[in-house]
């Protein structure tokens, strides 16, 4: 990113059949921050819902975990991501980056043990954050001066 251009605001998503962990961060501090989670049957439409963060954080693009298999392939729920991910893009008109999310949810479930009282949506919105944080990290790597 250079001076003249203005920071890009992400929202990060891990998705699942039930629930949807959601996280923000821009590449003005390339910091990501835990944003809740979207409880299917709960709260309301997907759609809905991410078009009010999106609306309000002024987003500009998509970080979306990708459940890869430990040997890279894809599996079922890898599918359904894409199919996800593309319903995304048609929807807000937004790029949606698909991030290998492998162990994301396990490191969430390190940083939580030492809580006592966490949630499945503290973990799913932790893994979104770590999903988000490694896009960023990598954004900032690869801007920096050698």
């Amino acid at each position: 990113m250079t001076a003249t251009d203005s920071p890009s605001v992400f929202l990060g998503l891990d998705y699942g059949l039930r629930r949807v962990g959601l996280a923000v961060g821009d590449t003005s501090r390339y910091l990501a921050f835990a944003h809740g989670t979207h409880v299917e049957g709960q709260d309301g439409s997907i759609f809905k819902y991410l078009g009010e963060i999106i609306q309000s954080r002024q987003v500009t693009g998509l970080v979306m975990g990708l459940p890869l298999k430990t040997d890279g392939s894809d599996g079922e729920i890898t599918l359904k991501v894409r199919r996800f991910a593309k319903r995304l893009e048609q929807e807000f008109m937004l790029p949606v980056i698909l991030w290998d999310e492998r162990y994301s949810s396990q490191e969430a479930d390190r940083w939580l043990q030492a809580k006592r009282r966490s949630t499945k949506e503290d973990r799913d919105a932790l893994a979104a954050e770590i999903i988000l944080q490694s896009y960023l990290d990598s954004i900032d790597s690869r801007e920096r001066p050698e």
